[in-house]
């Protein structure tokens, strides 16, 4: 677009306009403007995805949060499940020695 003023500038500058240069800046004006709306298009569609990617970062930031929770709690259950072991064990073995004794 500068170089498109820059050469609206010149042009009124000189004392006489080139013959067609206005329709061909014109033209000009009107491809730039196409590829601008198509860049514009493409930087909302991006920004849509980017929000998207946010969106489902957070859900996973959220799943990975249940799992590690869910990870300690087993954790906590097997040495509660482990000591309970040990100790039905042991009094296996204190009710063995007392049948024996």
């Amino acid at each position: 677009f500068r170089e498109l003023i820059e050469i609206l500038a010149i042009s009124r500058n000189q004392k006489l306009p080139q013959p067609g240069e206005e329709g061909q800046i014109l033209e000009l004006l009107i491809q730039r403007d196409g590829e601008f709306q198509e860049l514009m298009k493409l930087a909302v569609d991006q920004g849509k995805i980017h929000h998207e990617m946010q969106l489902l970062e957070k859900v996973v930031e959220k799943r990975d949060s249940d799992i590690q929770q869910l990870q300690k709690q087993l954790k906590e259950a097997e040495h509660i499940l482990a000591t309970a072991v040990y100790q039905a064990k042991e009094k296996l073995k204190s009710i063995e020695k007392a049948r024996k004794g």
